[in-house]
């Protein structure tokens, strides 16, 4: 994956979207494009947590069902749908989402650490959390919600 270094205190922006009720964000330099749900093709023998397979301008491309990887269960395509287009290792992964947020303005380094609650099965797909404006924004790992299979 493309990452790319940011010194402490610069802004960092975040594309942010919903996964049912919760707000989460990635590194927007790491969104390629974000698109429209279209016709997606069941890829047999996949795990649980791939929704299918896009064509996406020639390219096949696996998409992820947020959903099933955060343990919500399958996202229910929809009219909001989309799927975050990520580029990981000269291959795009998709993520398939409820819903887009908007593009956030953060100052790097002020994450926080993920509640301690939290499940373990769930917390290996975040890197922390953000508060903005009385918010608070998940910050996904996208290497990790982008791995397929358990």
């Amino acid at each position: 994956m493309r990452e790319v270094q940011i010194q402490s205190g610069q802004p960092t922006l975040l594309a942010t979207f919903f996964v049912r009720d919760a707000l989460c964000g990635l590194n927007a330099s790491s969104v390629q494009e974000v698109i429209r749900l279209g016709a997606i093709t069941l890829a047999p023998h996949a795990p649980p947590d791939v929704a299918g397979i896009i064509n996406l301008r020639g390219r096949i491309v696996t998409v992820v069902d947020a959903g099933m990887k955060l343990g919500y269960g399958p996202t229910a395509p929809g009219q909001n749908s989309r799927v975050f287009i990520v580029e990981d290792r000269d291959e795009f992964l998709g993520l398939l989402v409820d819903r887009v947020g908007e593009v956030l303005e953060v100052e790097s380094g002020t994450e926080e650490p993920m509640p301690a609650n939290l499940p373990p099965s769930q917390s290996k797909y975040f890197k922390g959390v953000n508060r903005i404006g009385g918010r608070v924004i998940a910050l996904l790992d996208s290497a990790e919600m982008l791995a397929v299979g358990p």
